[in-house]
């Protein structure tokens, strides 16, 4: 190596560790980024909806409440926490309900009733009225946005199946009348959600069972 190749030698490393951290930069960006890309997540399924509002899913009706309810039995049996569980089946069935991590973050504490005695509102009931909000709820920006009122409305649709069902939303007396298989809870709780989104936003609704 010459004397004139020895004094471009620092800008050649100079160069390489440029070009080394430009690579591994976009590693990091594609490894933040990946996930969202690759979660098939469109301008549709983030926005807010509203009454009258239509999603196409394209006659699938039968199939996505299906797949909520065999989702959702399946997360609770391998996983555990009935609304963490609700949430994910939601999101890996409804192609408008994104699939965001803060939303199933949120839901974890929430099973058993939120209590260590399991005498509040039962976590697949919980796990249902965080995605409903999420799908149609108010947003905050520098003030609170948006009518609320359709979400209470299309949980309470949720809550009555409840009540058909088990007489109530309370996790003990929900375990009581489910014989404690929480899958089976989280797996008609997913449905149920699914029967009542689809019904309010699609033309595509199945008969409720």
């Amino acid at each position: 190596m010459n004397q004139a190749d020895n004094k471009n030698e620092p800008a050649r490393g100079l160069s390489s560790r440029r070009q080394l951290l430009s690579l591994t930069g976009g590693g990091i960006a594609l490894m933040l980024c990946g996930p969202l890309h690759a979660s098939g997540q469109t301008a549709e399924s983030k926005r807010i909806l509203k009454h009258g509002d239509r999603i196409n899913i394209g006659g699938r009706g039968e199939e996505i409440i299906q797949k909520a309810y065999e989702l959702g039995y399946e997360y609770e049996k391998q996983h555990g926490g009935c609304a963490r569980c609700t949430v994910a089946a939601l999101q890996d069935a409804i192609s408008f309900v994104v699939v965001d991590e803060s939303l199933f973050r949120g839901s974890t504490c929430l099973d058993g009733g939120a209590t260590p005695t399991e005498t509040q509102n039962c976590g697949a009931f919980t796990g249902a009225g965080m995605v409903i909000g999420y799908v149609c709820g108010s947003t905050r920006g520098e003030e609170f946005e948006g009518d609320p009122r359709l979400a209470h409305e299309l949980l309470h649709r949720v809550y009555d199946r409840f009540k058909e069902e088990y007489g109530t939303v309370l996790c003990e007396d929900v375990k009581k009348g489910a014989k404690a298989d929480c899958p089976k809870v989280v797996a008609r709780a997913a449905r149920w959600t699914a029967e009542v989104l689809l019904a309010e936003f699609t033309d595509d609704a199945m008969p409720q069972k």
